[in-house]
Order: C-alpha cells, then sequence, then structure tokens
C-alpha cells in the first residue's frame, strides 16, 4: 500500500508540472498560441521523466511517446494514428480502454493494473496512472504514466502459488485442518473439514467454529479454546452429524499460533478422525462386560500375567477365590506363591515354567492345584491359561481359575464309595448281596446301583441303559433236563455276559432265570447287546423243546435319556415292558425303548 502510495505521488508531481499557467512551463511557453506549440513543450516534458509515459488525444490517439517508454517496448510506434490502446497487452485492452473512456467523461484521474508488450513482446505489468489537462488554447490531452510493478507481480504470484501449495496440502490430509482466529471465527478450513461439517468449499468462512459443533460438546471445546488463545496446548473430544448421515466421532488438538514477540496469533486446529476407534473400543468394552458376567456367573477368576515386566493382573473374582482383598491387590509372583499349598508349589513351579516356555499358542494348559487361604482354609483349585507370542518368545499369559473344592471333595468321596463298594464285595456281608450260583450281584445290589446311576446321571446329564434279560422257555428246560441241568444253563450263560460286558457296565441276576445289566454309558446299547446274543449262542446249550434246538435268549432294554423325577423301580418296569416286547415278538431277539 505504502509503495502505490509513492507511485500515484510521483505521478501527480509530473501531473503539476503540466497544469497552464501555474506550473513553471506556462513562462517558458505562455506565449505560444498553437497547439503544436503547446504540444511540443508538453512531449519535451515528457522526454525527461525516466519512467515510461505518453500523451493521448482525446480520439485515443498516441501524440508523445517518450524514449524510456521506446526504450522498453522498441516495437511501439510514434505516430499520428497509433491508438494508445495499442500499446496495451490484448487481455488488458477492454480494461484500460473503460479507464481512459471514463477519464473523458468524467475528468477524474485513474490507475489501473496492466501489462505491456517489453522489447522481446512480452507482457511486463505496470501501474498506469491517467491524468487529464487543459492547455492555454483550451486544448484537452491526457497523460498517461507508467510504474514498473513486476517485482511486485512476480512477488504476488508467487505469493499465490505458495498460499495455493499450501492449501492444496491442506486438502489432501484426510484430517480436518482448521485456522482459527483468536475470537472463535474460521478463518481457513481444507476440504475435509468442510465436508465434515456441512460448509462449502468455496466459503468465505468468517463464521464461530463452535457453533457449527453439536451443543454438547461446546463448553468443552470453549475451554480448550480459551487454553489456546493464552498458549496452551488444547485437546477435546467431538463429534459431527450431518443430516441423514453417520456421527463421526473426532479428536480436536488446538496448537497456538505464536507470532514473532511470542504472543498468540491465530489458533491452529487438526481434527482427526477415531469413529473406527471409538466404535473398536466400544465394542471391546460391550465384549469385556459380557466376559466379566459370564466370569461372574461361572465362578471364574481372570489373571493376566505379563512375562516380560513379571507382573500380575488379578481380577476381584480371582483375589475372592484366593481369600485376599482386592484394594490390595496382587501384582507380583512372590506375593502369590506362599498361598499355594506346600505339596502342590513345585507342580505350580512347573506349570509356569512350562507357559514362559511355550512355543505354540495353541491348546489350553491346565493346573489342578491346592492353595491355603490366609484364614488357614484349604481349597482346590482349577487352572487354564493360553499364551501369546511375539517375535517367537512368549510375552503374556492369560488364563482364569475355578474353585473345584465342592466337586473335587465330591469326586473323592465318589471314588472312596467306589474302593468301599470293592472292599464290601470282599466282605462277608458282600455275600448277601450275591447271588450264590453265579456269583454275580442280586436284586438288592442291583436296585442300589440303580438308584446311584440314576443320581450321578442327573447331574452329569449322560445317558445310561438298563437291560432284562430272561432264558427262552427255561421251566420246558428243567422239567426236561432237570434242575442241575437248567443250573448249569444259568452259570454259562452269566460267564457269557460278563465276557461281553465293560468293567464299567454292572450285571445282576434278578431272579429265576432273568439277569439284568446296566450300561453306564450306553447310549447306542446295539453292539453289546448283539455280541451277547452271539456268545449265548455259542454255548450250543442242547434244548430240545427249543424251537432254535438250544438254548436261546430275549431282551428287553431301556435307554434312559434323563433320570431327572424318575425312581429306580419305574426303569426297571419299563424295562420289564421292553423285555415282555421281545418276548411276545417270538422270543430270541431284543427289543430297545428310549426314555426322556
Amino acid at each position: 500500500m505504502g509503495e502505490h502510495a509513492s507511485i500515484h505521488a510521483d505521478t501527480r508531481t509530473a501531473v503539476d508540472l503540466l497544469q497552464w499557467p501555474a506550473s513553471p512551463l506556462a513562462t517558458h511557453y505562455g506565449t505560444a498560441d498553437t497547439q503544436a506549440s503547446e504540444m511540443a513543450a508538453a512531449a519535451a516534458f515528457i522526454e525527461r521523466l525516466a519512467y515510461p509515459a505518453c500523451l493521448v488525444d482525446a480520439t485515443g490517439i498516441v501524440t508523445g511517446l517518450n524514449a524510456a517508454w521506446r526504450g522498453f517496448a522498441p516495437l511501439a510506434v510514434e505516430a499520428a494514428t497509433q491508438q494508445w490502446a495499442q500499446l496495451i497487452h490484448p487481455a488488458d485492452r477492454y480494461e484500460a480502454f473503460s479507464h481512459l473512456h471514463a477519464l473523458c467523461v468524467r475528468r477524474q484521474s485513474t490507475s489501473l493494473e496492466c501489462r505491456l508488450a517489453n522489447r522481446h513482446g512480452l507482457p511486463d505489468w505496470f501501474l498506469l496512472q491517467l491524468q487529464s489537462f487543459n492547455t492555454p488554447s483550451a486544448s484537452v490531452f491526457y497523460l498517461c504514466t507508467c510504474t514498473d510493478i513486476r517485482h511486485l507481480k512476480r512477488t504476488e504470484v508467487e505469493l499465490r502459488r505458495r498460499a495455493s501449495m499450501q492449501a492444496d496440502m491442506l486438502d489432501i490430509s484426510v484430517d480436518c485442518i482448521k485456522l482459527i482466529a483468536l475470537d472463535g471465527t474460521l478463518v481457513h478450513m481444507n476440504k475435509a473439514g468442510c465436508r465434515a461439517l456441512g460448509v462449502p468449499e468455496d466459503s468465505s468462512f468468517g463464521m464461530p467454529w463452535l457453533a457449527l459443533l453439536p451443543e454438547d460438546v461446546r463448553a468443552r471445546g470453549e475451554r480448550e479454546l480459551e487454553q489456546a488463545r493464552a498458549g496452551k496446548f488444547g485437546r477435546f473430544p467431538g463429534r459431527s452429524v450431518l443430516p441423514g448421515g453417520k456421527t463421526q466421532y473426532w479428536d480436536n488438538m488446538l496448537t497456538p499460533v505464536l507470532s514473532a514477540d511470542g504472543s498468540p496469533s491465530a489458533i491452529l486446529c487438526v481434527s482427526r478422525e477415531v469413529t473406527l476407534e471409538k466404535e473398536a473400543l466400544g465394542a471391546l468394552q460391550a465384549s469385556e462386560q459380557r466376559l466379566a458376567i459370564a466370569a461372574r456367573i461361572g465362578g471364574l477368576g481372570i489373571w493376566d500375567y505379563d512375562v516380560v515386566q513379571q507382573t500380575w493382573q488379578c481380577d476381584e473374582a480371582w483375589h475372592g477365590i484366593m481369600g485376599l482383598d482386592a484394594l490390595r491387590p496382587v501384582r507380583f509372583l512372590d506375593q502369590f506363591r506362599p498361598l499355594i499349598h506346600p505339596d502342590d508349589l513345585e507342580a505350580a513351579d512347573d506349570y509356569l515354567r512350562a507357559l514362559t516356555e511355550s512355543t505354540s499358542e495353541a491348546g489350553e494348559h491346565v493346573l489342578i492345584f491346592r492353595i491355603v487361604r490366609p484364614d488357614g482354609e484349604g481349597r482346590w483349585l482349577r487352572s487354564a491359561a493360553h499364551v501369546q507370542h511375539e517375535n517367537a518368545r512368549v510375552v503374556r499369559v492369560v488364563g482364569f481359575i475355578v474353585d473345584i473344592t465342592d466337586a473335587w471333595r465330591n469326586e473323592t468321596a465318589l471314588r472312596n464309595a467306589n474302593r468301599a463298594l470293592e472292599l464290601e464285595k470282599s466282605s462277608l456281608e458282600r455275600r448277601c448281596l450275591e447271588d450264590p450260583l453265579t456269583g454275580l450281584p442280586n436284586r438288592r445290589l442291583l436296585n442300589s446301583a440303580i438308584e446311584h446311576l440314576c443320581m450321578h446321571a442327573a447331574e452329569a446329564r449322560t445317558p445310561f441303559c438298563i437291560g432284562m434279560v430272561d432264558i427262552d422257555h427255561f421251566k420246558a428246560l428243567n422239567d426236561r433236563y432237570g434242575h442241575l441241568y437248567g443250573d448249569a444253563a444259568l452259570s454259562a450263560i452269566a460267564s457269557a455276559m460278563q465276557s461281553v460286558m465293560r468293567q464299567s457296565d454292572f450285571i445282576a441276576r434278578y431272579g429265576g432265570e432273568e439277569f439284568a445289566f446296566v450300561l453306564a454309558d450306553g447310549g447306542e446299547p446295539q453292539q453289546v447287546l448283539d455280541r451277547l446274543f452271539e456268545a449265548v449262542d455259542a454255548l450250543a446249550i442242547v434244548h430240545a423243546d427249543s424251537p432254535n434246538g438250544h438254548v436261546t435268549i430275549s431282551c428287553g432294554c431301556l435307554v434312559v435319556r434323563s433320570a431327572n423325577k424318575v425312581a429306580p423301580e419305574d426303569i426297571l418296569r419299563m424295562s420289564d415292558c421292553a423285555l415282555y416286547a421281545a418276548k411276545t415278538s417270538g422270543r430270541h431277539r431284543y427289543v430297545i425303548q428310549t426314555f426322556g
């Protein structure tokens, strides 16, 4: 602005010197009475000017062109027919002619920036000043002086180029970048910011920035904006919602732009979209909540061991199982080891060593061990863990513990009961529970076994099978061959049943010519029954009154899917009904029925 003011001042000085009769030229030419002499005097004056200048008459004809102009543009011809507009670059002629016309009409000085062709025929920028003046002979002429502004224009073009490059660089960024004045109004915003806030990209800006954000984040934004005004970094979470669009979440970072004296002159705001991160964090939190609920319901205590830092992080349930206060959390192994039962300490050390030296993330590592709580109570725990690797090294182990004391005690009691049962078999008391002929358990022991099996199956929800076996036409066998023959047949069939049954199965003599068996995991008893019938047929016990000529059997089998609210005697009754179905169907066969 100051440079243009000085240019205009120089031009006014030149014009003032040409005013008749006030100027010094009036003395020299004041007696001249012809227009030619007046123009000669004016031409002689502009010849002394160091910058390009020319005289133009009312018709737009150049009547004088000084040496500075001719030296700048040798192609410019000083002639009576030379139009002033032809000295102007074609792209600027219309505007230049408009200024000359306005000067002719209003007689007020005017100026414009335009291009003139130089000695190489290339355009250079000048500031043209047009001024009208009157001669003593009442003729009207116009003075055109030119000031070189090529440097200014180059600087302006360079500044615009740099500003354009900076704007282009900002527009490339996916982050929303804003320049904010200290009063909170927008000075500039890149394309990403305009799209996020619904502002036209060709906007002149100037609107308050916070007013473009949802109302519930403005108060926090104003506080952080005040921080930036004070020269401090500010940061706050925000969001933007365009009509019909998806909510976007942003991390807004405010950095003060400092002037030369160190005071803030503006605020740079970079808003990075964190929508995906927020959604992922929300999903993770929901997953953690579900895990926490599942762990709480299942009685699980979660533990997390940082192998590199050798630190533990355990949840509240873990501390509760250990009998510890979660407000004084366990952080290191040395705080946990004293709780491990001395007899299980070596196994626990081996377990942890195997975890930290594991070469595979696949599989679950399990340990059952005992602890002694601070109050002296002993508990049985089951620990399962999963390892995580980084660069082929174990860096983290995550697992859970569950208190299995009650289940362990029940299992121990069951093992002891089974052991007692085995001892009972070898005792005198056992003799009253056995069939003296076949050595098999009798009906009383069968009822007890079925009752125990029903309780276990109801808890484990596993199917089992009860079968009843009857020797076909046994009365006719006794009548023809005698009771000793019949007893021998009973003993042989009992042995055949024992040969095909597993150790986990149970066989008893139910009474007379009937046997009963229990398959603990007998969801599919067909294979066992087929082997049983093959074994009995292989005995080939002669029975002339049997349609097959030898002793055969019939079997009724009941597969119990659910033993809830059913008595052992009801199961035996349903099994006997299946046996009856086999006998009425022609004997020498088995019938399988299902319950539950």
